[in-house]
């Protein structure tokens, strides 16, 4: 049991954890299940119990995104649409394997990514025009692929849907509040499914509540002003951060799997 100053400590992490998330549109899993790996928490109960926690902040997250004009619509449905069967069958993976084989390969093509993303914010980037170019037109073909992907590793990796999403967006020249503001505004039932996924593969009771309650106390603390700064900051500064943010994720992933 978790005494008082442990408490403490895991609000501040899920606090961390949930402005980071809010605000750039991904890291909330990724940090906090890389956290409870190395303190040798099975892979599957670190995911199930983030999960949880990151349903409840990320539903505070994906009102304050609404509210502030930051989603698209018409791309948040077909995201849901696949995203869910997704992460369904990446719990469903996890619960029963070891599903590390291809981490490093998602972490290259991330980083990858986040290079590009960093370079066409810092260099490319053309004030006149308000964004570095034109928007890419999703088909729905594409968008349900990405859903999907993205799912799948969230749950079978610990974390995934922003940084495979957000990062896809702002790459393709979505406007970087829109991009987060859409993925924040899916994940919530992302997270849900997950968590019920876990819960019947793993039981509910293997959870780590200790660690799920005081993450998500701190998670909701600063969530709503961090989608204020997302729709705020000049989407150079806001793309150039989360370039930056994809790279050092990808990167440490990268070096801890090889």
């Amino acid at each position: 049991m978790a005494n008082g100053f442990t408490f403490l400590i895991l609000i501040i992490a899920g606090l961390a954890c949930g402005f980071v998330d809010s605000m750039l549109g991904m890291g909330y899993g990724v940090t906090a299940v890389t956290v409870m790996i190395t303190f040798g928490v099975a892979p599957a109960v670190a995911s199930a119990s983030i999960h949880t926690a990151e349903a409840a902040v990320d539903i505070v997250s994906a009102g304050s995104h609404w509210k502030l004009g930051n989603v698209e619509k018409d791309k948040a449905v077909m995201l849901l649409l696949t995203g869910i069967p997704g992460a369904v069958l990446g719990a469903i993976g996890l619960s029963l394997l070891a599903l590390n084989a291809a981490k490093p390969l998602v972490a290259a093509v991330l980083l990858m990514l986040g290079l590009l993303i960093l370079y066409k914010f810092t260099f490319r980037w053309k004030p006149k025009s308000g964004t570095p170019k034109k928007a890419k037109k999703y088909t729905k073909t594409h968008l349900g692929f990405l859903g999907f992907i993205a799912g799948f590793i969230d749950t079978s990796a610990g974390g995934g849907w922003g940084p495979v999403l957000t990062s896809s967006f702002v790459a393709s020249g979505s406007e970087p509040c829109k991009a987060v503001g859409t993925v924040e505004f899916t994940e919530p039932l992302i997270s849900l499914a997950a968590t019920a996924t876990f819960g019947y593969m793993i039981g509910f009771d293997a959870f780590l509540w200790v660690i799920v309650i005081p993450m998500i106390i701190g998670g909701i603390l600063l969530t709503p002003l961090a989608a204020y700064l997302c729709k705020k900051i000049p989407h150079r500064w806001l793309g150039i951060m989360i370039g930056l943010w994809v790279a050092i994720l990808n990167a440490r992933t990268l070096i801890s799997s090889l």
